[in-house]
């Protein structure tokens, strides 16, 4: 299981566009404060690449596929779910500001702790599928590929990133 850093920062870095559309929205009144979350925004992606780099150093293992299911759709529940209801909100009101942070902290505390590292929009973008796949020694693991497309009887190489969690490398 990757460390709890590790995981934290996967977990900032798909709120990446959030990020993004906060810094875009709030510069026009707070100028260079508002490139705050940008900047925090860049750290974890800088955090993703190194992650994305141990994964292609680290060792792989031969497994099989016995049955698929697609999950990329998490990625857009995720989005709608917890990205789209703050987009329009208003940084002016301290209890808004607080309840953001609250809200954001237990839903990292939760990400974290569930080890749900694969369910990130900055990973879509960088091309990665998320699949729930049947393995040939009767295990179910999370699998997160560059392939579009993932049948039974695929052969691939991935690395053990948790429990049940693994990466094509």
């Amino acid at each position: 299981m990757p460390s709890v850093f590790t995981r934290t920062v996967l977990f900032l870095s798909g709120y990446l566009p959030l990020f993004l559309i906060f810094s875009i929205q709030y510069f026009p009144k707070y100028k260079y404060w508002a490139l705050a979350p940008i900047g925090v925004g860049a750290l974890a992606v800088l955090g993703l690449l190194v992650f994305l780099h141990w994964v292609k150093k680290s060792e792989p293992r031969p497994i099989e596929v016995e049955a698929v299911q697609r999950k990329d759709a998490e990625v857009i529940a995720y989005i709608f779910a917890y990205v789209f209801p703050f987009l329009g909100m208003k940084i002016d009101d301290t209890a808004n500001v607080l309840g953001l942070g609250v809200f954001f902290l237990v839903l990292m505390v939760l990400n974290v702790s569930s080890n749900m590292v694969h369910i990130n929009p900055a990973l879509n973008l960088l091309g990665y599928h998320v699949y729930e796949v049947s393995l040939s020694d009767d295990e179910t693991h999370t699998l997160l590929t560059r392939r579009a497309r993932l049948v039974r009887g695929t052969k691939l190489r991935a690395v053990l990133i948790g429990d049940d969690f693994s990466m094509e490398k």
